[in-house]
């Protein structure tokens, strides 16, 4: 430890021994009380004087150390009560370059004996994060919001771990209460069972732009979050499900160009669409098939049948589908969800 550190502490540790309180114990407000007014009663001649320099870098760290106690004492223990001296840090540093970085240190060795070593570490990982913050501004603020979202948080989590979320964690309950009031937006509509499809396309895209904004809404869009929502409520499969196949197509193409998707996307969609309809198709004559092949054969000449009828059907893909039907699980068995599966 540096020369002027080890003076600040040691005159500290006498102090707060002859007047018998303890500042590393960090608990409750009337003890946080009591701690900054210690460090405030502290004497110049309580501290052996080292030159006027040595007097005033002492008196700038308990003046910091008593802003900080009274500032975040209750509640420092808390990754996002430490993560918010973080500013504290880089106001310092833009002030006095040379001796900011070492001024915090002190200070928060002097307010916060007990959390010195794990609020310093977090800054140090702060760094590391706004680091990569500018080295990646320009990427970034081309990125979609709902991208550059996801990359922050990978990010976030990747340096912090599970203290992300609580450094981070007003952000993540804002968007959790949007997604919980988008949610209970898309059980509404889907109890309501009286609109017309062109109607609950509406209502949901309007739903998303108040909750999220236009912004927001549009990347939803573009990622299909908006499709998915709407083609995952039964009334709309359930309306599907009755049409005839061409006009079912063109119905789920006409409520894709309702959100806003542009026509080369809604080809693309459309081609994917009748690609899911041949597998179906596909995979629904095998299944009849398997079920007669079930009914009339046993044993190794059902196996030996099965096995021709799935490399009839699938291919390449037959082995993939063995393995599913022997762990009980049956592709084709599942529900159909147009414009999803």
């Amino acid at each position: 430890m540096r020369a002027q550190s080890w003076i600040v502490l040691a005159a500290f540790t006498g102090l707060t021994m002859a007047g018998g309180i303890y500042i590393a114990q960090e608990a409750g407000n009337s003890d946080v009380q009591k701690r900054a007014q210690a460090l405030e009663a502290r004497q110049p001649q309580a501290i052996s004087p080292h030159g006027d320099s040595t007097r005033q870098a002492r008196d700038r760290v308990l003046e910091l150390a008593v802003k900080y106690l009274e500032t975040y004492g209750e509640t420092i223990h808390n990754p996002s009560t430490q993560a918010q001296l973080y500013n504290e840090r880089r106001a310092l540093i833009d002030a006095d370059p040379g001796n900011g970085a070492q001024l915090f240190r002190d200070a928060v060795e002097t307010a916060f004996p007990d959390t010195a070593a794990q609020i310093l570490t977090l800054m140090a990982n702060l760094d590391r994060y706004h680091e990569w913050l500018d080295d990646n501004e320009l990427r970034l603020q081309a990125l979609q919001p709902l991208q550059r979202e996801t990359e922050l948080w990978q990010q976030r989590e990747a340096l912090f771990g599970a203290l992300a979320s609580q450094i981070w964690g007003e952000e993540a309950s804002f968007l959790e209460e949007k997604s919980q009031r988008f949610q209970q937006a898309v059980s509404n509509l889907e109890e309501s069972g009286e609109l017309q499809l062109t109607e609950l396309a509406h209502q949901l895209h309007t739903s998303a732009e108040e909750i999220y904004g236009s912004d927001m809404t549009r990347q939803f869009t573009g990622s299909g979050a908006l499709g998915h929502a709407l083609f995952s409520l039964d009334s709309v499969q359930s309306h599907l499900q009755q049409l005839p196949p061409d006009q079912r197509q063109q119905t789920i193409t006409d409520l894709r160009r309702q959100f806003g998707y542009p026509e080369d996307a809604l080809e693309r969609m459309a081609k994917q669409d009748q690609l899911r309809e041949e597998k179906w198709q596909n995979g629904n004559a095998y299944m009849e098939k398997r079920q007669d092949l079930s009914r009339r054969l046993a044993g190794e000449e059902l196996e030996s049948e099965l096995n021709r009828l799935r490399e009839e059907h699938f291919g390449i893909a037959a082995p993939t589908i063995a393995r599913e039907e022997e762990e009980g699980f049956y592709r084709f068995e599942r529900p159909r969800r147009y414009g999803l599966n």
